[in-house]
């Protein structure tokens, strides 16, 4: 009976490590999509309405959900206490600060951003905001093949490595 419940669980285990990686590809997927919608609501407040920095940010922050929303919320308020920083160490402090599931290249297109926010003219950051949006975009696409493609992958390869540990053991 113990031999059979070890079995079980062993089989649980090694399926819920796969699960957990297709999670994360899942994650990786809306938190783009909801990184773009922050981006394109920021854009709209900063170059259209010319909304203040802070204000822009709590706009993209109310607009958004999850994780992404938690990262222009804390953008948001650290750019009231800047302390002698700049608000490109505010937002890449709120990059490695939140736990976005997105990858090395993900961020790399939103550290590029940090730099043009609030420094200079509305067209500039316009554009710098549509250029990352855009690339936001095809990264997304990217991940959403990911997910298609491996989400299967790793869900197959959790249960069958739990079940041939299984039938090694027993």
């Amino acid at each position: 009976m113990i031999k059979l419940m070890g079995a079980v669980l062993l089989a649980a285990g090694f399926g819920g490590i796969g699960l957990g990686a297709v999670g994360r590809l899942d994650g990786r997927v809306r938190d783009l999509r909801e990184l773009s919608a922050g981006l394109e609501t920021l854009q709209r407040e900063l170059c259209w309405r010319l909304m203040p920095l802070p204000g822009a940010l709590k706009g993209a922050a109310g607009e958004t959900r999850g994780r992404a929303a938690h990262f222009f919320d804390q953008c948001a308020q650290d750019i009231l206490t800047l302390d002698g920083r700049t608000f490109q160490d505010v937002w890449r402090a709120a990059l490695e600060d939140c736990p976005l599931q997105i990858d090395r290249g993900d961020r790399t297109v939103l550290e590029h951003l940090g730099p043009v926010l609030g420094r200079y003219d509305a067209d500039s950051q316009r554009q710098a905001i549509g250029d990352a949006v855009a690339d936001l975009a095809r990264r997304q696409i990217q991940a959403v093949e990911d997910r298609r493609r491996l989400g299967r992958v790793y869900s197959v390869l959790g249960i069958t490595a739990g079940l041939f540990l299984v039938i090694l053991l027993v």
